[in-house]
């Protein structure tokens, strides 16, 4: 017999689609690495040994840091604090008149944008006049992670998609009615975003040409029902994001679509990008498609991640873990492509003992 695979080399196998030496598995962004939330946490302790020696880990990192889009002169920031209350204004001078984006943090709480920058056609005249320059990306972050990760698992590196950073301009409410109503204008939108998205793409992808990361983008989630209709996934998202997979491939890099929720519809769209593999898989009744169903529909030309749903680690009963992994190994037998993970990093801070031994059920079943 030959030796074992590393965790790394099974999960990039298995991203390949190529035969790998047992059930690929890893953690969703749960590992010590770099500026992990969970190796602060001592309630994580107890797993973080565990992955460390037993799973494979996906750890999520970016080496967009150093890229802008305005140039510093053009921007401002005033901050206010108020009975644990973080307002953060951000303001852009543009030749045509000031822009305005308001972000609220309430003292232990996730933070929310209380004022976009685009309210009306105008406002998009002002963002898109300013001129926009894109910095060199500074791998050094990602590099150390990559160090301390070694073999054990691969490092999950963000890019952009233009649709999400134009629907990211808007309240999305607004932006979906634009979408509906106006869908030649909001292309419009995407396609002067896509420029700067690309380039950022470019620079990044050739800066970490040789290393083994897998690449992601996280927006096309936005365009996915019920928010939006395949049809409006295919004229904003499928073919820029064809592009910057192409830019990615070209440069020797995997690429994957990180898309919650139900993909049952935008399935061809997603397949016509060209992504390498799509997660996390929600399964019903989140998601809307089965495992059985994802590996008919994608014929072996995306491979699959995912479909441990993150939400029954906080509330399953002692051994249901154990039966879903059972359960997809069962799917998966003799099919190559398939990576299984949870569907989500972990955010309870401190974990439950629940989750704890949850979790624990699924890494040893996983790894049996």
């Amino acid at each position: 017999m030959g030796e074992a695979m590393s965790h790394r080399d099974r999960l990039l196998a298995a991203v390949r689609r190529q035969p790998v030496d047992g059930l690929p598995f890893c953690t969703y962004n749960l590992h010590p690495y770099g500026n992990s939330a969970h190796r602060t946490d001592p309630g994580y302790a107890e797993l973080l040994e565990l992955v460390t020696s037993r799973a494979g880990m996906l750890c999520k990192a970016s080496a967009r840091a150093g890229l802008r889009w305005q140039d510093p002169a053009c921007a401002e920031c005033r901050v206010e604090r108020n009975d644990g209350r973080t307002t953060t204004l951000h303001l852009l001078h543009t030749p045509l008149g000031e822009l305005r984006c308001q972000v609220t943090v309430p003292r232990g709480q996730p933070g929310y944008v209380t004022e976009h920058w685009v309210k009306t056609d105008a406002d998009l005249e002002r963002y898109f006049c300013l001129p926009w320059v894109v910095g060199e990306p500074d791998l050094g972050p990602a590099l150390a992670m990559q160090t301390e990760l070694g073999d054990r698992g691969l490092l999950y590196v963000d890019y952009g998609d233009p649709m999400y950073h134009a629907a990211g301009l808007f309240n999305y409410e607004d932006f979906t009615i634009r979408c509906l109503t106006d869908l030649p204008g909001t292309r419009a939108v995407v396609e002067r975003m896509f420029e700067r998205v690309a380039e950022q793409t470019r620079r990044v992808a050739a800066a970490a040409e040789g290393q083994p990361f897998l690449f992601y983008t996280a927006g096309p989630e936005l365009a996915t029902p019920p928010m939006l209709p395949p049809h409006v996934f295919a004229e904003l998202v499928t073919p820029y994001q064809r592009e910057l997979v192409r830019i990615l491939h070209e440069h020797g890099h995997l690429v994957t679509c990180h898309c919650h929720g139900r993909v049952r519809d935008a399935l061809p769209e997603l397949l016509a990008c060209e992504f390498d593999a799509l997660e996390p898989l929600e399964p019903p009744p989140q998601g809307d498609i089965t495992l059985g169903e994802l590996f008919a529909r994608c014929e072996g030309r995306m491979a699959l991640m995912g479909y441990i749903q993150d939400q029954e680690f906080h509330s399953a009963a002692p051994g249901h873990l154990r039966r879903v992994v059972e359960e997809v190994r069962q799917v998966v037998a003799g099919r190559p492509g398939y990576v299984m993970c949870p569907t989500c990093t972990p955010f309870q801070h401190p974990p439950s003992e629940v989750f704890v031994r949850n979790y624990r059920e699924w890494v040893e079943a996983a790894g049996e």
